[in-house]
């Protein structure tokens, strides 16, 4: 277990306490995500396929987690590149009504990146093996704002602590094909590193 661990523990122990005193809100915070998502940094790029979780446990308390394949074939200073990136997140999160309209919501989620695979560094005639773990936590706070009948948006901060610290700032929206399924996407530009976090799917309500 490492320290940062132990403090993303105490933070959401400590945001699920807090969401305890406000109100209940109209959003549904039960709900499945699965599609598309692309990460292009000026270090390299990857793309794959994200899956996500969302549990209204109380009215004021849900529960997240996310699986993220990511297949990187492009990284500065390095040719051949075959690594793959599996990022799994748990966490908790609250939310607080403002208006029957919008929503304000922070979410603490632990993270654990798993890097396997090889690639040929520059000025070296073979491939090295690459097998690699970083743990973090990721805090989240957005706004969900009921635009139209249909649309929902969702203005967000997120400060992710893995391999380095990063803050991040981006918009989603949600676009309800039915009561039961919805077109996602998000972006978020990370200015630290030049680094845009790219999602798009479907949505099933529960």
């Amino acid at each position: 277990m490492t320290k940062k661990y132990f403090l993303g523990i105490a933070a959401a122990a400590s945001l699920a306490t807090f969401s305890q005193m406000t109100i209940a809100a109209g959003f549904n915070y039960t709900f499945a995500e699965a599609g598309y998502r692309n990460v292009d940094e000026d270090s390299g790029s990857g793309d794959g396929v994200r899956v996500a979780l969302s549990y209204g446990a109380t009215d004021y308390i849900h529960v997240v987690g996310e699986y993220t394949r990511l297949w990187i074939d492009d990284i500065d200073n390095a040719s051949s590149v075959d690594i793959d990136l599996d990022e799994f997140q748990l966490g908790l999160g609250g939310h607080y009504s403002i208006t029957d309209k919008i929503d304000l919501v922070g979410t603490l989620s632990y993270v654990d990146d798993e890097y396997t695979g090889n690639a040929r560094p520059d000025g070296l005639g073979y491939k090295t093996n690459i097998n690699e773990s970083e743990e973090g936590y990721e805090a989240k706070i957005y706004g969900r704002i009921q635009a139209l009948k249909q649309l929902e948006m969702t203005p967000h901060v997120i400060h992710r602590d893995v391999s380095d610290s990063e803050t991040g700032f981006g918009l989603g929206l949600v676009y309800d094909l039915t009561k039961k399924f919805a077109i996602r996407f998000e972006g978020t530009h990370y200015s630290d590193d030049s680094t845009n976090d790219l999602f798009l799917g479907l949505r099933l309500n529960m």
